[in-house]
């Protein structure tokens, strides 16, 4: 049994102004925005001199805790708690290439974020530092 189904003309209009709100919104945002910057559409504005410092959670979080759980207890990969004692050099070592101390292979489940990076771009030993550090911090 096949059913036919259209739009009634209130569900089509409601739709419609559910799309011009959210336009008009958006745009009175952007107005809202604009007045706060000075008017210039960002011209005033500069950018920090100073990077943001690398944040060794947040690093975790979308790039570890998925496997080895928020807590660093172990999941899908082992518990870190072994990593805690790791020189920073082998904790790099592991993550960009998956060798452990010892010249242990870990596991070819392990990204070797080397080759992957970390969000779309090469990572740094500051970052990877970064991550050790909240680690070992668990």
């Amino acid at each position: 049994m096949s059913q036919d189904r259209s739009f009634t003309r209130g569900e089509i209009a409601g739709a419609l102004t559910f799309v011009v709100l959210a336009v008009a919104i958006g745009v009175s945002s952007y107005r809202v925005g604009l007045n706060i910057s000075g008017g210039t559409g960002g011209a005033g504005m500069t950018a920090s001199a100073a990077p943001a410092p690398v944040n060794g959670q947040a690093l975790y979080a979308s790039n570890c805790a998925g496997c080895h759980g928020a807590q660093a207890q172990g999941g899908i990969g082992p518990g870190l708690a072994e990593t805690k004692a790791w020189a920073d050099a082998d904790f790099r070592q592991a993550v960009l290439h998956g060798q452990a101390p010892g010249v242990r292979t870990l596991s070819p489940v392990m990204p070797r974020f080397g080759d992957t990076g970390l969000g779309g771009e090469a990572p740094t030993d500051e970052q990877i530092d970064a991550i050790h550090a909240y680690v070992k911090g668990l």
